[in-house]
């Protein structure tokens, strides 16, 4: 059981920043349509990534004391989900955007993004 919640998890924290990423898009270029419907799918998959990690950590409560990598892979997690939320509200509120902030910041969550993973399957600490 442990397996089928550990792919799902990882199926579902990919849907999650793939929704977020374009979600960055779609409110950079001011679409506010998709813009929301990417929002709010984001946000969806962020509330199943966090009970899904939750779930596996209760499966296996030994993992707490694997290492540093659970705890950065944690911390960047709650970095990508206050970013999420933050620019939602800010969406709801009809606030705009500097194109150059939002595209960095597109990369910088890209590049947080791939780092969970490369923790989530390496475990290199």
């Amino acid at each position: 059981m442990f397996n089928f919640y550990f792919a799902f998890h990882i199926i579902v924290v990919v849907s999650w920043v793939l929704f977020l990423l374009q979600f960055i898009k779609a409110y950079q270029h001011q679409n506010r349509a998709e813009a929301y419907i990417f929002g709010i799918l984001s946000l969806f998959f962020l509330i199943i990534t966090f009970y899904l990690g939750v779930k596996l950590i209760m499966f296996n409560t030994a993992i707490l004391k694997s290492g540093g990598w659970l705890h950065l892979k944690i911390t960047l997690a709650v970095i990508l989900a206050i970013e999420n939320l933050y620019y939602f509200v800010k969406f709801l509120l009809k606030k705009t955007i500097s194109k150059k902030i939002a595209e960095l910041n597109y990369w910088i969550s890209y590049l947080i993004f791939v780092f969970i993973l490369y923790l989530t399957l390496f475990r290199p600490f």
